[in-house]
């Protein structure tokens, strides 16, 4: 089916706009007949070739969502996410129109009416949505009904790519919206489950309710290919999503084998979709503020919450010496010392004068009894930010070592 929807976006993305019905063939869509449909490496090369032109001309939902698919599939997750965006942003009003029927109990039509089924790249979500305007409301909802199908896939991939990227909160907001209308889909029961075990901590209601959601997966959806999985986890949630493994997994979660957790090879096709997004004032504004309470989550002491924040940033900030040392701090404090001292190593070779690098590093060292590695990391700190230096009492810092 995603091999499909990637052609399909292929061909209406070159070739037609949310506004031309029927869409004017492409010189460029030509040649795309030629492609391997089931290439998506060809394909999304294909899409790249026309960005340009692609860049201002409407898109429909479903060429949003096919795009959308075709950039999960290559691993581009950011681009992912913002397609997606766009394609839930156009199904918005039709998904808040069929809330509003069954807010009104109205139930939805046993068969599907003909106005309501997709035909063609210049038929889709909207067409059916204004089709079903002038229906009774058993027969509207039914349409609307049908033709969210895609949306709600789509949103619980959308999930999928935020959590991908490191943002597990806005993957968890994405996939309960999915299963406030549906709530036995089964992605977005694995998912909501297996992030909120993730995020238990130790807390046994929230460790219980995440259980809930896979102990549900399971009786609706016994043959998903998350299932095996699930049945091998459960039994050991509790070891599993304990405490202290949480803390030796922060560098990349304490998830049970195969959960689709940031590989190297995600986290390289994540930085390549970064590279790849328009940076804009409003996103480096948004990336200084994120890395700013990461720093300050620091400086209380809670090296999880900064470690969840940070990494938010270093996808957009691969080689920022301040994001690395900010990392480094918070893997020194969840335990993560060989993970800390080759990112704070790394954060000292992009700017040997870091502040925060050098402090975390001195820490580090202090920690394993090298009291003259520390002092000499320490008073780097201090000559490279005075002000830093006093902030964090590196003063009181280096007496301890004496």
């Amino acid at each position: 089916m995603l091999r499909s929807a990637a052609a399909f976006a292929c061909a209406l993305a070159l070739a037609c706009s949310r506004k031309e019905s029927p869409p004017r063939p492409s010189p460029d869509a030509g040649a795309l007949a030629h492609l391997d449909t089931s290439d998506p490496k060809a394909l999304l090369a294909a899409v790249d070739q026309m960005q340009g032109q692609l860049k201002d001309k409407p898109k429909s939902f479903e060429v949003l969502t096919a795009l959308g698919n075709l950039y999960y599939e290559n691993g581009r997750y950011l681009d992912a996410v913002d397609s997606f965006r766009q394609a839930l942003a156009i199904s918005a009003p039709s998904e808040a129109r069929a809330q509003e029927l069954r807010d009104k109990k109205v139930k939805p039509a046993r068969d599907l009416p003909l106005e309501c089924r997709r035909s063609g790249p210049g038929y889709g979500l909207e067409q059916i949505a204004e089709a079903a305007r002038k229906m009774d409301g058993p027969r509207e909802l039914r349409c609307l009904d049908s033709a969210l199908e895609m949306a709600v896939d789509a949103r619980a991939r959308r999930g999928n790519a935020l959590y991908l990227v490191g943002n597990p909160d806005g993957a968890l907001a994405e996939h309960r919206r999915v299963l406030a209308g549906s709530p036995d889909h089964p992605e977005s029961l694995f998912f909501v489950g297996a992030i909120t075990l993730e995020q238990s901590r130790g807390d046994q209601a929230k460790l219980e309710e995440g259980k809930k959601y896979w102990q549900r997966l399971l009786a609706v959806a016994p043959d998903s290919p998350r299932a095996p999985l699930v049945r091998d986890s459960l039994p050991r949630a509790g070891e599993i999503f304990a405490p202290k493994a949480q803390a030796a997994a922060a560098g990349g979660g304490q998830m049970p084998p195969d959960h689709p957790d940031v590989s190297a090879q995600e986290l390289q096709a994540v930085a390549e979709a970064a590279r790849n997004t328009e940076r804009t004032p409003e996103l480096e504004k948004g990336l200084d503020q994120l890395t700013a309470q990461a720093e300050s989550l620091l400086d209380r002491g809670k090296y999880q919450e900064a470690r969840d924040a940070i990494v938010r940033v270093m996808p957009m900030r691969p080689n920022d010496a301040r994001t690395a040392a900010a990392m480094g701090g918070a893997m020194r404090g969840l335990g993560r010392q060989e993970m800390a001292e080759r990112t704070l190593a790394r954060a000292l070779q992009l700017d040997p004068r870091q502040p925060r690098a050098l402090y975390e590093m001195g820490r580090l060292l202090a920690g394993r009894g090298d009291k003259a590695g520390a002092a000499e990391r320490l008073r780097a700190a201090q000559s490279a930010d005075p002000q830093f230096a006093q902030s964090h009492g590196i003063a009181q810092e280096l007496a301890r070592l004496r």
